[in-house]
């Protein structure tokens, strides 16, 4: 469960990120520079992650239980365990 909030959380990420693209490049003047800022800032926040789903990745297959924080604990609560 915890991995299906999280890719659900990446995914509206992305869709936001792309609105967010189509606004800031819609500025005549100023627009360039905040789709590049945006892009830095973006490329950042994918990077992120990344390394989450990579460190959760190497936790799952070792066999020990680590959750994502903030979405561990949504993830256990919507799946009913206490």
């Amino acid at each position: 469960m915890q991995s299906i909030i999280f890719g659900g959380v990446w995914v509206v990420f992305n869709i936001i990120s792309r609105i967010v693209f189509d606004i800031f490049g819609s500025i005549p003047a100023l627009g360039p520079v905040l789709v590049f800022l945006w892009a830095i800032i973006q490329a950042l926040i994918h990077l992120a992650f990344l390394v989450i789903m990579v460190i959760a990745m190497i936790k799952a297959f070792s066999g020990s239980r680590w959750d994502i924080p903030y979405v561990g604990p949504m993830a256990r609560k919507y799946a009913g365990e206490s």
